[in-house]
């Protein structure tokens, strides 16, 4: 167990076949691997030379956490920016909507935040698509003549993902809760890469001359 600044950490130590010692902090845990040869006493003290480091990414998690509008659990569900709550029940899958309040039901809680998400999949798919269409024309002036298929998953660690070769564009379902904004600048970020497959200088003036501020919906979608 190590304590920072009043933070208890859980600390769990593998010593494998490596050369170097490598450490990760997810939430209040701290993840080391080690060299087979380095001693206990040894690696405790590499944990101890990056306590100021291990609490930064602590409380840079805890930040991203409080703002992230991502659904963590909770009662708290944004729909495109938009803060409902989220008032769940056990029965047959369903759901329901008011002003500010969605009511899931499902037999099981995991289910049926899945189910929830598949609700809004035709509406997420129909505003993607809107944006499609209005920026086609940055295929069309580089010669690209055909249109992507768009098409709405959950994607892991991703926002959009884009298949070149079989003329595709994946959105992640989790775009949902964030501003219009957020999904007009993933669609024309993946519609670039048709154009230009690497993230270089050149790749983000297309961007910016298509969507001059999508630096602030970047910086949304990073929290």
């Amino acid at each position: 167990m190590l304590e920072i600044k009043g933070i208890r950490f859980e600390v769990e130590i593998n010593q494998k076949r490596i050369k170097n010692i490598y450490l990760r902090v997810e939430d209040d845990k701290v993840i080391v691997s080690a060299p087979k040869y380095m001693q206990t006493y040894e690696i405790y003290n590499f944990i101890e030379s990056k306590r100021d480091w291990i609490y930064k990414v602590y409380q840079y998690y805890q930040y991203k956490k409080l703002n992230t509008l991502k659904y963590n659990g909770g009662e708290s569900f944004y729909i495109f920016g938009e803060k409902y709550k989220l008032i769940y029940s056990i029965g047959n899958k369903n759901v329901s909507i008011t002003d500010k309040s969605i009511y899931l039901t499902s037999k099981n809680f995991d289910d049926g935040i899945k189910y929830l998400y598949k609700h809004f999949e035709s509406l997420l798919l129909e505003r993607a698509n809107e944006y499609l269409n209005k920026y086609l024309y940055i295929l069309r002036d580089y010669g690209y003549d055909n249109v992507p298929d768009l098409n709405i998953k959950f994607l892991k660690g991703k926002w959009g993902v884009c298949y070149t070769r079989n003329n595709k564009i994946n959105i992640s379902y989790y775009i949902l809760h964030y501003p219009n904004e957020c999904l007009e600048y993933i669609v024309i970020h993946e519609l670039t890469h048709f154009i230009i497959p690497n993230h270089s200088k050149r790749f983000y003036e297309i961007i910016e001359h298509n969507m001059p501020n999508y630096k602030l919906a970047n910086e949304k979608l990073k929290l």
